[in-house]
């Protein structure tokens, strides 16, 4: 309040004592398009080197300085990646500054190799990841994993403590989860990567779905005309050897445009997984698994881009992923029972499992600029196949207390799956002289899968089906969609404004022994949001911010298949048909000091949560079932704190404080946790092209589904060299160096409990080589985007 009252003090003495004028202006790049948080200083005409004002341009490119009296005086206008320029601007006619972009690629190498680990955009975080010693050999998965309040765990992402996160790659949302997302991050390297953002409250523009916000990969871009293009491998070694390798191309002539990306990866892993938990009649349930997996993946994204003219372009492409995995766990499980010890028994089991999947997605996308200012129409269409195939065998053997044989089992299912989804996208986006926009825009996603499984067991030496237990299951889901978005400056702050409403169609039929249900859902619901940043100071560096979004999370494909597959004799897991989609509301409040340090308080509460939860089988209290399900509400209220310091000319450490109180409530378990998460980044520019860069995060605790887990935490380390004017890149990194990556946590479901520790393979090092080449002169390369974004994250 000092502060402020200081500041109007000033500025009526200001308006009282002299007559003053008013520059202002816009900042635009290339194509119209705005360009926000750009540094604009004003001089007088005689001379360029004493300037009288100074201001950053808001969210849309626009500012307006105070200077004292009317007439011409020179502007310069700066932004990162484009050339400065100084012109000529008049009190009374408002002006526009249009900068060129940096087309020399040591110029275009020198400001990536400035920017931060992480970047404060006014709706995102954005991570670096082009030129970070700490994302050598990683792949996209894990280097997600570095972001701030970003945490992976077994497949799923979280942000802020809220799941149900959607992964986009520029801008295109990925129509696949679970094992099929897993399987597509792990095979695009962090080679291919520029940057990552995090988008924990997306606006309207984007689709609804997901409510733990969303992640965006931006890929390399090439620039040069002619042949251009990079080769890089890496090498890891943990208790097992990994390899990535991949190539990128890039052909430009004339209006045409070619691109084709190919990556293969290969790994083995290791999963040491210990179990217990109270067991029927005063029991004591204990197990050993000891898994190692192998899986292959293979990514393919290739396309072209043809220019109409310089306003108006269409593009075609083609990404494909083909993953092949197995596991083989071996599990030794103990039953005692204290007081009755003669009923003990024990069961040595080998349950191998397979899963092979083909993701293919061809798009097109037409886009035209429509006038001066850059106000633009989007045609997105995408249609996506994907087929899967798994299967789950268990051979089990059975000994009593004095471990002599009893008897044994095997049994084994297969469940292929087969999804088609066609989706079209069309957006406008109008552009006003004053900076402000307004769009709208439609979708339509249509989606069909076919699900199956089919069980055998052994009878002597034969495999015979039973009947019994197969099943089909198939699912449709029709979308309509619609939203407007507005984005502009009102009553002296920046303000964003949207609605989106989608309403959705859905029919699951299951075909079994039982006959046929079916178990149709129609439902439609409105998406506000709300954006609103207020400048406190004169330079802009200073602000407060407000949001508000309301969002849902569907359940992923994959988790509405009713398939089945074993961990061990007493642990399985199966998807559940039954499932709705879970729905939140977020509110937060952050102030941006000096532009860098970041501190923000989020209230989130979500109804119908979709967790994967243990829980004890209904007709079999001697056996635990993973199973996802609508487990409740949810409430975190979060308190974070981001803080970059430039300790020396070389040495630069970025630090994210997160503490939280977590609560979620359901019918069989209720959890309340006060959470504390720690990361922090440091980066040494030692000279001579050598990069060192570390980076660790601890967290006492985590809800995770209806378990808590406790104490994780983590150090990387890295180190790089350029050789050949920056063409060839060494880079040796050291991933989870301590050995500290290990689990230890405990499941809740009414009086069950069940604890758990386990232990992957996470400490390896990695040596990584990329080199890039190129031949010709710079262009612009055009952005390819999607309509399939809600999609591809649930297969």
């Amino acid at each position: 309040m000092k502060t402020f009252l200081f500041f109007l003090a000033i500025s009526l003495l200001a308006i009282t004592g002299y007559s003053q004028s008013a520059i202002s202006g816009k900042v635009v790049g290339n194509e119209q398009e705005p360009l926000a948080y750009a540094a604009v200083s004003v001089s007088k005409k005689d001379t360029t080197e004493r300037y009288i004002a100074s201001k950053i341009t808001d969210s849309v490119g626009a500012f307006s300085l105070d200077v004292p009296a009317s007439g011409t005086y020179l502007i310069r206008a700066t932004a990162v990646g484009y050339i400065d320029k100084v012109i000529e601007i008049n009190t009374d006619v408002p002006g526009i500054i249009a900068l060129n972009r940096r087309e020399h690629k040591l110029s275009d190498v020198s400001v990536q190799a400035k920017k931060p680990l992480i970047e404060r955009k006014a709706d995102r975080l954005i991570m670096n990841v082009e030129n970070n010693p700490l994302a050598t050999g990683k792949s996209s998965m894990e280097a997600i994993a570095l972001a701030p309040g970003v945490l992976v765990r077994d497949g799923q992402i979280v942000i802020n403590g809220m799941t149900g996160t959607r992964v986009m790659v520029n801008g295109k949302l990925l129509k696949l989860s679970g094992d099929d997302l897993t399987n597509y991050l792990s095979s695009l390297r962090s080679d291919e990567i520029e940057s990552i953002q995090i988008i924990a409250h997306p606006p309207a523009e984007y689709d609804a779905e997901g409510s733990g916000g969303l992640i965006n990969i931006i890929l390399k871009k090439q620039k040069d005309l002619g042949l251009n293009g990079s080769v890089y491998g890496n090498y890891s070694q943990g208790k097992y050897p990994e390899t990535s390798e991949g190539v990128q191309l890039n052909f430009k002539k004339g209006k045409l445009g070619l691109f084709a990306n190919y990556s293969y990866n290969w790994d083995k892993n290791f999963n040491k997984l210990n179990q217990s938990r109270t067991f029927p009649n005063d029991g004591i349930y204990s197990a050993q698994n000891r898994g190692k997996t192998r899986s292959q993946n293979q990514r393919i994204h290739t396309g072209a881009t043809f220019d109409f003219t310089d306003k108006q372009y269409i593009a075609l492409d083609y990404t494909g992923s083909f993953s092949r995995d197995k596991d083989v766990f071996k599990a030794t499980t103990f039953i005692d029972y204290p007081g009755q010890p003669t009923l003990n028994s024990t069961s040595r089991g080998l349950f191998p499992s397979t899963y092979n999947s083909d993701y293919n997605d061809i798009g097109l996308n037409y886009h035209i600029t429509t006038d001066t200012l850059g106000s633009n129409f989007e045609l997105l269409s995408d249609y996506t196949t994907n087929n899967g195939n798994s299967t789950n065998e268990a051979n089990s053997s059975f000994y009593d207390a004095d471990n002599k044989f009893v008897s044994d089992t095997s049994f084994r299912n297969l469940t292929p799956s087969d999804a088609k989804i066609f989706t079209a996208d069309a957006k406008y986006k109008k552009i006003f002289k004053n900076g402000s926009t307004f769009g709208f825009g439609s979708k339509i996603s249509l989606t069909k899968i076919h699900n199956a499984a089919y069980f055998s067991y052994i009878d002597g030496n034969d495999w015979v089906d039973n009947t019994d237990q197969n099943f089909i299951y198939n699912y449709k889901e029709n979308i309509i969609a619609g939203y407007l978005n507005y984005n502009g400056h009102v009553l002296d702050m920046d303000v964003q404004l949207g609605l989106r409403g989608e309403n959705t169609h859905v029919t699951g039929t299951l075909y079994d022994t039982a006959g046929v249900q079916r178990n149709p859902k129609d439902y439609f619901a409105l998406f506000p949001s709300v954006y609103l940043t207020k400048k406190l100071n004169k330079e802009g560096t200073n602000s407060l911010s407000a949001s508000y979004n309301r969002r849902l999370n569907r359940p992923g494909f994959s988790s509405l298949n009713p398939h089945i597959s074993y961990v061990d004799n007493y642990t399985s897991g199966r998807g559940n048909p039954y499932l709705m989609p879970e729905f939140n509301n977020a509110y937060e409040l952050s102030f941006t000091l000096h532009n860098k340090y970041i501190f923000t308080t989020s209230y989130t509460q979500s109804t119908d949560v979709i967790n994967n939860a243990i829980i004890p089988e209904a007709d079999d209290p001697e056996k635990m079932m993973q199973q996802p399900i609508n487990s409740g509400s949810t409430k975190i209220w979060m308190f974070t704190a981001f803080a970059p310091v430039k300790i020396t000319k070389w040495w630069m450490t970025q630090n994210t404080l997160q503490l939280s109180n977590q609560h979620a409530i359901a019918e069989s378990f209720d959890l309340q946790e006060n959470i504390a998460m720690l990361q922090s980044s440091q980066i040494f520019q030692l000279g001579k092209g050598y990069t060192v860069s570390a980076s660790a995060y601890y967290l006492n605790k985590v809800i995770f589904a209806n378990a808590v887990l406790h104490h994780l935490f983590n150090t990387d380390l890295a180190i790089q060299k350029k050789f050949f004017n920056n063409k060839l890149t060494v880079k040796l990194a050291g991933s989870d160096i301590f050995g500290t990556q290990k689990v230890k946590g405990r499941f809740y479901y009414d009086d069950f409990r069940l604890n758990f520790n386990q232990l992957q393979q996470s400490q390896k090092i990695t040596l990584g080589l990329t080199y890039n080449f190129n031949l010709g002169k710079a262009f612009k390369a055009k952005k390819v985007q999607s309509s399939n974004a809600e999609e591809q994250n649930r297969l």
